[in-house]
């Protein structure tokens, strides 16, 4: 009888401990369900500033590399001074900037005073970078100034490159290439080439424009010219100095498409030359460049 309330009292035991561990794990794999499936609690508030903080992250994100790959720094442009020269606020600091490898002809200069085209160049770069602009620029390789403290870089204005623009408008020269700077020297001249076809801009002016500057004297005569002219208005270069159909003759047509010359300036020129394409006043053609020399005419430099 002793015996069988022993095991009575052990079965009962081992009967409470099996219900009590059953329970125990029933609560824990409800508790572990719950914390995976139920987000943490925040409030609205926090919400509605993290979706804010994100879109304004996004709106405010600018490209962070140049064409080249190299890093470009964010500014803001605070003054214009001419065609190629700027003032950007980068950091906190005021800083006048250079654009590498292009040159816009002069428009206050103490010795070369206004030079042809200076003015449209400078009115082109206030109307695309005006004050307050975001723009970010590609700092030069190397000691990154010029002999005038001035910074040089490329500038940069909604991905793409501005002193790339103003070559396209033939508002400036590939000019100023100094090694290691030369990254883009291809592209420059690839660029330049197109507008001397088209014959717009500094390149509308025969033998203007030039590898060591701009020859005013060049311009001088044909803004006489254009003076004299009835279709000229003279109230802007483009206007004084752009090309008059009205003298758009072509002689000797016999030896058309070999070497064309300029009966205004008596220069000539041969294909692949800087000023072919764009050479469209008064042609006169010769089968050699004998031919044009004893005709007296000379080669043009470029």
């Amino acid at each position: 009888m002793k015996n069988k309330i022993v095991h009575a009292l052990l079965f009962f035991l081992v009967m409470a401990s099996i219900l009590i561990s059953g329970c125990a794990s029933s609560d824990v794999t409800k508790e572990a369900t719950t914390k995976d499936t139920t987000p943490p609690a925040v409030s609205s508030n926090q919400t509605a500033n993290g979706v804010k903080d994100k879109q304004t992250a996004q709106e405010t994100a600018t490209p962070a590399i140049a064409k080249s790959g190299a890093k470009l720094i964010a500014g803001t442009i605070v003054k214009n001074i001419d065609g190629d020269t700027i003032e950007i606020e980068i950091n906190g600091k005021a800083e006048k900037v250079r654009m590498l490898c292009v040159d816009t002809p002069e428009t206050h200069h103490p010795r070369l005073g206004v030079q042809p085209f200076g003015p449209e160049a400078s009115d082109y770069t206030k109307k695309i970078l005006p004050v307050g602009t975001k723009v970010e620029i590609e700092p030069g390789i190397g000691s990154g100034r010029d002999k005038y403290g001035r910074l040089l870089a490329y500038i940069y204005i909604d991905g793409k490159m501005f002193n790339e623009m103003l070559l396209e408008q033939g508002l400036a020269r590939v000019a100023y290439i100094y090694a290691p700077n030369t990254q883009y020297v291809d592209e420059f001249y690839a660029i330049q080439k197109e507008a001397q076809k088209k014959g717009i801009g500094i390149w509308s002016i025969e033998n203007y424009a030039q590898e060591d500057g701009y020859n005013t004297d060049a311009a001088k005569g044909t803004q006489e010219k254009d003076t004299n002219s009835k279709t000229s208005t003279g109230t802007s270069s483009a206007n004084s100095y752009q090309n008059n159909p009205s003298d758009d003759k072509e002689t000797n047509i016999k030896c058309e498409g070999k070497i064309k010359g300029n009966a205004n300036s008596h220069i000539y020129h041969v294909p692949g030359g800087s000023f072919y394409e764009s050479t469209k006043n008064n042609i006169v053609w010769f089968c050699s460049e004998k031919e044009a020399e004893d005709a007296g005419y000379r080669k043009s430099k470029k």
